[in-house]
């Protein structure tokens, strides 16, 4: 089974989490491919063929991001606006049908913080992309209070981070295997 990540944070550099997920999820599942779009595109222009190509490889396509304003960060939203393309993903043709669409994502906030509006209630939009595009859309990964600042918060909260972090890299690599 190819596994493919699209890692959508727009500033890996600044990540505690998302970084720690990615690298212990590599640890885990060497095979896996991760397509990190910040670094193969900083000015936001896509290599659509590329992507494309990757995706038609995919059997499970993963967005791993931080949930940015209860949505993807902007990297990854153009990115799907730009490759999910009339004639590829949808209409004349449907080349991710029967892919699985899997989202991994952290969240700065804790979960007392969605009690009111649950998170479930931000996948509509990415099941609907799954729907249309006929991918099946499977359960996300999703961990809580993955926020860290330097410098004004203590050491132990960067350790309690990145010890979540492995955590959910341990959640999606289990997923990821009872796919296939």
């Amino acid at each position: 089974m190819n596994v493919l990540i699209i890692n959508g944070h727009s500033a890996m550099e600044t990540s505690n989490a998302n970084k720690a997920i990615l690298e212990e999820v590599k640890r885990l599942l060497p095979e896996v491919e991760i397509s990190e779009l910040q670094a193969l595109y900083p000015n936001y222009q896509f290599d659509i063929v590329a992507e494309q190509v990757k995706l038609v490889k995919a059997d499970v396509i993963v967005w791993q991001f931080p949930l940015n304003w209860y949505s993807v960060p902007a990297l990854l939203k153009k990115w799907v606006d730009d490759v999910f393309a009339f004639g590829f993903a949808y209409d004349t043709a449907y080349q991710l049908e029967g892919k699985k669409l899997l989202l991994s994502f952290t969240t700065g906030a804790p979960e007392e913080a969605y009690q009111k509006c649950p998170i479930s209630n931000f996948f509509y939009p990415h099941r609907q992309t799954a729907n249309f595009t006929k991918m099946e859309f499977l359960d996300p990964v999703v961990s809580y209070a993955m926020h860290y600042e330097p410098n004004v918060m203590p050491k132990e909260a960067l350790l309690a981070v990145q010890q979540k972090a492995k955590e959910h890299a341990a959640r999606l690599v289990a997923e990821i295997k009872k796919i296939s």
